[in-house]
Parts: C-alpha cells; sequence; structure tokens
C-alpha cells in the first residue's frame, strides 16, 4: 500500500521573486536554443523527480521492512499484510495493520482474546482487538476493548457485583493499549439477551455476556436497553445478532410471571382430574345400589307369583 505524501513548500525572498519574474520577462522577449529545447528539459525534470520520489519509497519501505524484522527478533511479534494507515511523523510514526502472527497463531482486528494478567495470579483478562500497530523500534502494540469479570467490576457504592453463572463477563467501553505479546490465545464470547435461556456449556464452551458495565457510573444495563448512543446501540445489536446467529435458536427463559401461570393452570387441570373422578365414583356407587335392589327384589319375589 503507497504511503501518501506531502512536500514542504519553502517560502521565496523578495530578490528571489524580482529574479524570477526578470527572468520570465526575458523568456517571453527570448528565441534561444534553451526554449526550443523547454519541452524536452520539462520532461526530463519530471523524469527525475519521479526517480527521486520511487528512491523515497524504497527507502521507506526498505526501513518498513527492517522494522518489521526488528520487531519479530525482539518480540516475537510481526504484522501480517499490508499496512491500512501511518499515522504520526519520524520518532512518532505509527503504522496500522488489520492483523498480526505470535507464537505461530494469527490475530485479526475484532478478535476476542485472552490477556496475560499481572500479576500472573489473576485470572486472565478478556478483550476485543480493535487496532493492531507497530512503533518506530519495531515493537506491536494492540488497543483493546476490555470485559469485565463480576469480581473486577466495582459497584458505585463499593464493593463487587456477583456472577449469575462462572462464564458470565461484562461487556464495556473501556479501551487500553497493550503489548502484542501479552496475548494468550484467542476465545469465544457470546452476547445473549436477558429473555433467553443460556446455551449448554458443553455444546457452546466460551464466556457469556448479558449486560453492560459502565466504568463511570459503576453500574451495569441490559443488553436490550434501549437509551444508548446511536452507534452504541447498533454496536450491541450486531454483537447480539452475530452471536445468535451461531448459537441457534435458544429457548425463551420462563420469567416469575409464567412459572405462575403454569402453576395456576396446572391446579385447575389437577382440580377438574378430581372432580371428574368423583362423579364417576358416585355414578358408579349408583349404578351398584340399584343392581343390589335388583337383585333383592328377585329374590323376594318368584318367578310366577302374581
Amino acid at each position: 500500500m503507497a504511503l501518501s505524501r506531502s512536500l514542504a513548500q519553502v517560502p521565496s525572498s523578495d530578490g528571489e521573486e524580482n529574479f524570477v519574474l526578470e527572468t520570465r520577462s526575458q523568456e517571453r522577449n527570448s528565441t534561444s536554443f534553451e526554449e526550443k529545447m523547454d519541452g524536452k528539459r520539462r520532461k526530463r525534470k519530471m523524469v527525475y523527480q519521479e526517480s527521486d520520489d520511487d528512491e523515497e519509497e524504497k527507502e521507506r519501505n526498505q526501513e518498513d521492512e527492517e522494522r518489521k524484522e526488528a520487531g519479530e527478533k525482539s518480540h516475537g511479534v510481526k504484522p501480517v499484510g499490508e499496512p491500512v494507515k501511518v499515522t504520526g511523523k519520524g520518532k512518532e510514526r505509527i503504522i496500522h495493520y488489520r492483523q498480526f502472527e505470535y507464537g505461530g497463531n494469527r490475530y485479526h482486528l475484532e478478535d476476542s482474546v485472552l490477556l496475560n494478567p499481572q500479576p500472573d495470579s489473576e485470572k486472565p483478562y478478556v478483550a476485543f482487538i480493535k487496532d493492531i500497530t507497530q512503533r518506530n523500534d519495531g515493537r506491536m502494540m494492540i488497543m483493546v476493548q476490555w470485559f469485565y469479570r463480576p469480581e473486577e467490576a466495582e459497584k458505585k457504592g463499593g464493593g463487587n457485583w456477583v456472577a449469575n453463572d462462572t462464564r458470565e463477563v461484562f461487556y464495556s467501553f473501556h479501551c487500553d493499549e497493550a503489548d502484542a505479546e501479552s496475548v494468550m490465545h484467542r476465545c469465544v464470547v457470546y452476547f445473549v439477551p436477558a429473555h433467553k435461556q443460556l446455551p449448554k456449556r458443553k455444546q457452546n464452551p466460551g464466556f457469556i455476556v448479558r449486560k453492560v458495565y459502565d466504568t463511570d457510573e459503576k453500574k451495569l444495563r441490559k443488553l436490550t436497553d434501549k437509551d444508548y448512543d446511536v452507534e452504541v446501540q447498533h454496536e450491541i445489536d450486531l454483537l447480539v445478532e452475530k452471536s445468535m446467529s451461531r448459537l441457534g435458536d435458544l429457548p425463551d427463559l420462563e420469567t416469575e410471571e409464567n412459572v405462575e401461570k403454569t402453576k395456576r393452570s396446572s391446579r385447575k387441570v389437577i382440580s377438574l382430574k378430581s372432580i371428574t373422578s368423583s362423579h364417576e365414583a358416585e355414578k358408579k356407587a349408583t349404578e351398584e345400589s340399584l343392581k343390589t335392589t335388583n337383585d333383592f327384589n328377585a329374590d323376594n319375589n318368584p318367578e310366577g307369583t302374581k
């Protein structure tokens, strides 16, 4: 990918401007040999300029290659593919990429990954990769968007949140820069709306997101809340849609109201069965009583007696 360059404009002095004006006036009134060769000279200058530009770009590309090699040798991390863009100048120059390689694995923008924590006794951090950059010294960096485990997320009034499931993490819009070599490996994160049942752990291993953690207000919000900014809401909707397409049609979660309705319906069915059984028992008892009466009458009234 060609890098865009801008050429600096050098201001001229008054003497230089007068000299240029006089020269132009003489050129308009002159029919010298140089005037006849002007077209060829211009073309030659353009060729020289293009040649200079090519050399500059070759040098820049060579610097980029050396930077890649330096980063790979010193950190074991190297960028993959063509740069997306370049920001900054000189020592502050930063090259942005879509992917990088580390430990034999390739990582891309928007991958969800686990990062080595400090100290090592803590659980690995969970994050999205939002940007991949290489510094002037060859070091590879990533911009990450954090997920918070419930025990990591502080409450406004103090304390931490309690997880409803050991797989649960909270989504956030808190971003930080980290060394690319801190990446351990990819992980899977599912965004599941609150009204849906959680996927089975064995069939769909991975982290579960049901809520968003506001790092400023230190409070939780549902994925289904509709008072987010337009861009934020669009981002969340896409993440939920992507997760649901991977998980398939999850059953709706039974609410307390639905459970109570089911209980009431069950009680009605039981009552109806009890009433039906009672009626059948009474009917059977009546039939047996009539049969007994008929048998008694038959015994006390021999056949043929009038």
